[in-house]
């Protein structure tokens, strides 16, 4: 396990909004157009057939070959289209009438961690659910993202990281953010009221955050400087569990899921995670190293029809069959679902999505559980 990791560039937020020069305008505009085509053809042939034709369908056949398509596109023209983290939060909080209170908190050597906490204050007693979205460390928040960890929270207060993006921020910058953010949490909370989530690259700092507090990064301080103790709880969406694409399911699944070989290959170059490293592969974890879980409770989700999935199975099998004295740890595979799908289908609206039922009803559990 190696402490090697990248110099950071200087941001505040998760990134700075790149503007365009005409010329780039024109180019990204012309790759977008010519894109189209692409796009359409794929939907049509994955619809021509297709055995569900409902809206939720239809809308991931669609990001799944937009996602395709934008992968090959420079990040600097993507990140053109969508707003820093913060400020997507301030909007959405603003429409929908949300208190909204932001937080900077010193990560050492690396950026500086912000938080926002949504319709409470830095100072609200009670549980807490800190959420870390997803986007392949290099994307910011969606209103998705927003909305479905507002949903999650439940009658719990929400805290959102807002992450500096890679490549502005590489690894271990973000796991020492996460951890900077819990130590800030702990002054004023029990660990025990404490739940974190995430999906997807979020789900992967997840559960770099449960490595931490196992065996802290030799760059990153610990969380626990005295005692050790156990978060309340877990949560792992479509976890990124490994930082290459060797799995039998990157070609089983190639044509089902919406990430592919070419968007990890993209995750990774401007992340530079060190892939011996546990805290960027939680699979890289040997012998007893999982053995002991700093949380209550822990549930990972996946869908059979997503590229991790044989990755987050075998993850799966490490940390279940490891001796938990303490700890309850849950594996679920949900049957014909994508990459966080839990997600898409809570934007959506698709209330009888497996993954999303048995992330609500573990989260609902967790709430009246009352330890």
């Amino acid at each position: 396990m190696s402490g090697a990791g990248s110099s950071a560039i200087s941001v505040v937020g998760s990134h700075l909004h790149p503007n365009l020069s005409a010329a780039e305008k024109s180019a990204f505009i012309a790759s977008l157009v010519l894109s189209i085509p692409r796009i359409g053809f794929g939907i049509v042939q994955d619809l021509w057939g297709a055995q569900d034709s409902s809206s939720i369908s239809r809308r991931i056949v669609f990001l799944k070959h937009f996602s395709r398509v934008s992968s090959t596109l420079p990040l600097r023209q993507l990140r053109s289209l969508m707003q820093p983290t913060g400020s997507t939060i301030s909007s959405l909080c603003e429409k929908e009438g949300l208190s909204h209170e932001t937080i900077s908190v010193d990560a050492g050597e690396f950026n500086p961690a912000t938080l926002h906490f949504i319709g409470c204050g830095a100072r609200t007693p009670g549980n807490v659910l800190l959420y870390f979205h997803g986007g392949g460390y290099i994307f910011p928040l969606t209103p998705g993202h927003f909305k479905f960890a507002r949903a999650a929270a439940g009658k719990s207060n929400l805290v959102i990281l807002e992450y500096t993006l890679a490549p502005e921020l590489k690894y271990p910058g973000q796991l020492a953010q996460a951890a900077a953010t819990l130590r800030y949490l702990l002054e004023q909370h029990d660990a025990s009221e404490i739940t974190v989530a995430g999906d997807s690259a979020g789900g992967n700092l997840t559960l770099a955050v449960l490595a931490h507090l196992r065996q802290p990064h030799p760059r990153i301080q610990p969380v626990f400087e005295g005692e050790q103790k156990q978060l309340r709880g877990a949560l792992c969406i479509s976890p990124r569990c490994a930082n290459d694409c060797t799995a039998l399911s990157y070609t089983l699944n190639a044509h089902k899921d919406i990430i592919s070989s070419h968007a990890m290959e993209l995750f990774t170059s401007r992340w530079e995670p060190v892939k011996e490293d546990v805290w960027a592969t939680p699979l890289a974890g040997v012998g007893d190293f999982w053995a002991n879980v700093h949380a209550k409770r822990v549930l990972i989700v996946a869908g059979t029809d997503e590229v991790y999935v044989d990755d987050i199975k075998q993850f799966g099998q490490v940390i279940g069959s490891k001796q938990q004295t303490n700890s309850k740890v849950e594996l679920v595979i949900c049957g014909g679902e994508i990459h966080v799908q839990a997600v898409f289908d809570h934007e959506a609206g698709n209330w009888d999505g497996a993954m999303l039922k048995v992330v609500l009803r573990w989260l609902q559990d967790l709430e009246g559980d009352g330890s």
